[in-house]
């Protein structure tokens, strides 16, 4: 007996969230690696370059090789990405200098990259489309499940092994493996029967589409901006508060401490400050989980236009909270910080889930995986620089600030979810109405 429509798209969706998970362990896995490196191996501007060439190497992978998914197929391209990334942690577990993690984090983002754009893309054109916000969201989720899975690794890792940093790379190396074989047995190829479809619905020949496949053609241009920059500040902002919130937690408790300190005292406190920010960022990492489930269930009854300047508003309030309620020298994180990061793992992550889900809406099948890998790549490369500069930064106006100024981007992700919202008031009420 052949699975429904239905049944097999939600079974590709289920598989593209397992598959998601690794990424996000892969991706995320820095931020809980980082306070567990020694001051002689890496400083913190180092620190910041390790986060943002990942990002870079993401942004690479999904503007300029996921684009091949929509020629050679979705199923190729995410195994390519696969072995890549299995290569970059592998690399990465290895380094006997900062310098070379840096080279292999950009590996590994250019194989994150490339699975990310695809997974998404096939899961979407498995599903009906009325259970399309359904399977993004479900897809989704696996981003925050890989997170906690990281913290909860980090946690097991270094409470029976110590600061065993090489440890938590090789665990993902061995989930890339584990993803690898699922996409090689279970994940087809949905390029052609999308395609087709499209085209059967919308009534144009196949020489229309070829001219227009363009993502910054006239009938494309306006969505493509507003979903690249929207994008790129959200995902700037998240891959800044979840690479680098745990270090940031542990650098406002100890500020002040000195070489001065006594030595034992000084390691107590770090190990505290340590423990306190992985506490934060595994906080933050459930309200990234939730964040990707109300897509999925509240996407059932309400379009992702609607849902993306909502989460982005939810963003921006919970930010100016979260950035106000960091710890001082001494202090340990309050409960309003861990309730502030919660909500804002939810803004910020239903925000880049309901981005994504706009995508078959926006784009023909022909122009998804490109117009997909833009808006991604160009969500990486945007959080390139937040890492970097904000790792300089810290130091000199310290963290309640500097959350303060990252906001800003948030309301500009706001302001673009806005502009989307207008156009799709244009294309007619259907677009604010339907889910798909």
């Amino acid at each position: 007996m052949r699975p429904t429509p239905a049944a097999s798209g939600l079974g590709v969706a289920l598989l593209c969230m397992a598959i998601n998970m690794v990424d996000g362990f892969d991706l995320l896995i820095v931020g809980f690696v980082l306070p567990n490196l020694d001051r002689d191996f890496a400083s913190t501007p180092q620190k910041g370059w390790v986060v943002s060439l990942g990002l870079v190497g993401m942004a690479v992978g999904a503007i300029g090789l996921a684009r091949f998914a929509d020629r050679y197929g979705r199923r190729l391209i995410a195994l390519a990405g696969a072995a890549t990334t299995a290569v970059g942690l592998l690399l990465s577990a290895w380094s006997p200098t900062v310098e070379f993690m840096m080279g292999a984090r950009f590996i590994t983002g250019m194989g994150i990259g490339m699975i990310s754009v695809v997974i998404v893309v096939a899961a979407q054109e498995t599903a009906e489309p009325r259970l399309r916000n359904l399977a993004t969201g479900l897809v989704m989720i696996g981003y925050p499940l890989g997170s906690l899975l990281a913290a909860l690794s980090t946690n097991a890792i270094t409470s029976t092994f110590g600061a065993n940093w090489k440890a938590l790379y090789l665990l993902g190396a061995g989930l890339t493996v584990l993803a690898f074989v699922a996409m090689f047995v279970g994940l087809p190829e949905s390029v052609q029967k999308a395609e087709a479809a499209f085209e059967s619905e919308a009534h144009i020949s196949h020489e229309a589409a070829e001219a227009n496949r363009s993502i910054l053609s006239k009938a494309l241009l306006a969505i493509t901006v507003l979903l690249c920059v929207g994008y790129m500040t959200v995902a700037g902002v998240f891959n800044f508060a979840a690479g680098l919130t745990p270090e940031f937690v542990k650098t406002a408790m100890l500020a002040g401490s000195d070489s001065s300190t006594d030595p034992a005292t000084l390691a107590t406190a770090t190990a505290a400050a340590r423990s306190a920010g992985q506490n934060i960022g595994l906080w933050l990492s459930a309200g990234c989980l939730v964040g990707a489930i109300s897509l999925a269930v509240v996407g059932l009854v309400m379009s992702a236009v609607r849902l993306t300047w909502i989460y982005c508003a939810i963003a921006v309030a919970s930010m100016v909270g979260f950035a106000n309620s960091f710890p001082h020298a001494g202090e340990s994180p309050s409960t309003a910080l861990a309730v502030f990061a919660v909500l804002l793992g939810i803004g910020i992550f239903g925000a880049i889930s309901s981005y994504s889900a706009l995508v078959p809406i926006s784009y023909p099948p022909y122009a998804r995986a490109k117009g997909y890998g833009a808006m991604l790549g160009f969500g990486r490369a945007g959080a390139v620089a937040a890492p970097l500069v904000s790792a300089y930064l810290v130091s000199e106006i310290g963290p309640q600030r500097l959350y303060n100024y990252i906001n800003l981007l948030l309301v500009i992700s706001l302001a673009c979810a806005a502009g989307v919202v207008l156009m799709a008031r244009r294309r007619g009420p259907a677009a604010l109405t339907l889910s798909s």
